[in-house]
């Protein structure tokens, strides 16, 4: 037989201004998120959002403690001080929450609030449903929160006491919660969550900022373990959603002690942008929980820093700034220590902002030089490979030379190991030109008098050609080695054709050759 119950909202001062202000301000995925932590917060192992657009309603199920009928009088205390321990009592996790805003921040999103909950080895089950609308429709007029009446029931049943859960269902979603599924995607920004479907960003932000585990497979677990004994699984229609962590390389990782806050941190590249946006600079973790947007703690990312939107990653509280969070814990208060904290990860985001760019800059210049191509210098190809590889040590590379001809390029990088392998005898290292079918060597010399555009290129009595890289047309970065080769044409034009027509018909053959895809 059912027991009809009321309940009532009650709130500490200055909380009524955060109904109409603090809520409507927040997003869909933040006041799920509230909810979602709540369950963590129950010693949930597990979490199901089951989103039915067709019936108009989000249902949240998770196996925590649940409540009893008593409990959830103080579940309706928005803003109370938690009691008791910061750790929950079966698992021993960091409680993610201190205010009852969890429930609160859902509020306009539906116009009824639907509770059941049971506890384990009880036999009742209670339900409540909280009038949502009653707190954003009552036309400009002040509400006493604690007038609405948050009916419910209690049943009994034997079989319940096995059972233990909460289960949180948002019925008739309000126009600002249809607003979120119903956004279209923004196909112009093609690079951010943003271009999504609405569940795609839904899940996407879910798994930025809840308490979740990195997929088994992924490097982040050994260098980021999961912080608590027992984790959470939450699924978001069924499937099953995983701790966001860009792939590629992790440059950095390690433990520090800032002004008495205890971190860890991991820095990770993909050796090239971040995708999505959304997923560059380094995301701070307190208590299990994402705390904001990612950051680049201020340093100048572009030209100062270029390859700085190349690096993610994430930043773990191990202990402090427990009391540094703002209420809706999407901020740390400005406090000498987080400021302090801010200042070293941004030393730390320059070092390998700076340490990719040096990488990637030695990497490409020693390809494009080999290979050829637009832009390449007019210097001898072991000038610039030598030039690059001692940038290279300067970053903690270590070099092996070998003598091994067959593989496909003549110098490799290994980001990973930071190694750098020259195969010394590589033709590719050497710097010659193919025409008419025959293989000239360049040899790179200096002269001694002056430069002009008789002597910057010669040819000679072997047929190998001499370049002298000073010659001011060669100098330049970016066409130095288009005028280079057109001289060279032009020598070999002069020296080779026995009549203008000749000498005309070799020139410009050679050079629609080889410039025609310029």
């Amino acid at each position: 037989m059912a027991e009809s119950f009321k309940s009532h909202i009650t709130v500490d001062k200055n909380i009524v201004s955060l109904l109409s202000k603090f809520t409507y301000e927040r997003s869909f995925p933040y006041a799920l998120r509230e909810v979602v932590s709540n369950s963590y917060d129950a010693d949930a192992t597990t979490a199901r959002i089951d989103i039915a657009l067709d019936r108009n309603r989000v249902t949240i199920h998770d196996n925590g403690s649940g409540m009893t009928r008593e409990e959830f009088d103080y579940y309706l205390r928005i803003a109370g001080q938690r009691r008791g321990k910061r750790e929950t009592p079966k698992f021993g996790r960091k409680r993610i929450g201190q205010f009852g805003v969890g429930f609160l921040a859902i509020l306009p999103f539906c116009e009824l609030l639907q509770i059941t909950s049971t506890t384990e080895n009880s036999e009742e089950v209670f339900t409540a449903e909280i009038p949502a609308w009653r707190f954003f429709k009552h036309d400009g007029q002040s509400l006493d929160v604690g007038t609405v009446d948050v009916p419910g029931e209690v049943t009994r049943n034997v079989k319940s006491k096995a059972e233990h859960f909460t289960q949180i269902t948002l019925l008739k979603l309000t126009d600002l919660g249809k607003r979120y599924f119903n956004q279209k995607p923004l196909t112009k920004r093609k690079n951010s969550v943003l271009s999504w479907p609405a569940l795609d960003r839904l899940k996407w932000e879910m798994q930025e900022d809840l308490p979740l585990a990195f997929p088994v497979d992924s490097p982040a677990n050994e260098v980021l373990p999961y912080p608590e004994p027992v984790g959470m699984s939450v699924y978001l229609q069924s499937e099953q959603l995983w701790r966001n962590f860009s792939g590629g390389e992790i440059v950095d990782k390690g433990e520090l002690t800032v002004e008495g806050i205890k971190l860890r941190y991991a820095v990770v590249t993909p050796w090239k942008a971040v995708q999505p946006y959304e997923l560059r600079g380094l995301k701070m973790r307190l208590n299990n929980v994402g705390v904001g947007p990612r950051e680049y703690f201020d340093i100048e990312i572009g030209r100062k820093y270029s390859r700085g939107q190349w690096l993610s990653g994430e930043v773990q509280i191990l202990n402090g700034l427990d009391g540094e969070v703002t209420l809706s814990r999407d901020a740390f208060v400005v406090t000498p220590e987080y400021e302090a904290v801010r200042d070293k990860l941004a030393s730390v985001l320059r070092k390998w902002a700076d340490f990719v760019e040096t990488v990637d800059v030695a990497s490409r210049d020693m390809t494009k030089q080999i290979r050829g191509g637009k832009q390449v210098r007019v210097a001898p190809k072991r000038e610039i490979v030598e030039r690059n590889i001692k940038a290279l040590e300067g970053r903690g590379f270590t070099v092996r030379r070998l003598d091994q001809r067959g593989e496909a390029e003549p110098v490799h990088v290994d980001k990973a190991k930071k190694e750098v392998v020259v195969y010394e005898t590589h033709p590719g290292l050497e710097d010659t030109i193919s025409i008419r079918g025959r293989k000239r060597r360049i040899i790179y010399t200096h002269g001694s008098g002056r430069i002009t555009y008789q002597n910057a290129c010669r040819v000679t009595q072997d047929g190998d050609l001499e370049i002298d890289p000073n010659y001011p047309l060669f100098k330049s970065k970016r066409y130095g080695d288009v005028f280079k080769k057109f001289y060279i044409f032009a020598v070999l034009a002069r020296n080779e054709s026995s009549s203008r027509k000749e000498m005309f018909d070799f020139m410009l053959s050679h050079v629609e050759k080889e410039f025609r895809d310029f």
